[in-house]
């Protein structure tokens, strides 16, 4: 297992902005990711929730360790 541990940020795919909210990465492709929590932007108000959404499917859409929701 990595050593290093990989921190992935939430960002707003609306208006950019930080939702304040991170992830630490498992290392396994299969765990669900933040079941059931709901997030709100601080600054356009979008909410969201991630429902089924697994650990691989984030790593394949994240950018600089950014991950757009």
């Amino acid at each position: 297992m990595n050593k290093e541990l990989k921190v992935i940020d939430f960002y707003c795919k609306k208006c950019k902005k930080s939702m304040k909210v991170s992830y630490m990465v498992t290392g396994n492709r299969n765990y669900l990711v933040l079941p059931r929590v709901m997030m709100k932007c601080h600054h356009c108000g979008r909410v969201m929730t991630l429902k089924n959404f697994k650990e691989g499917e984030l790593l394949d859409r994240v950018e600089q360790d950014k991950y757009y929701i």
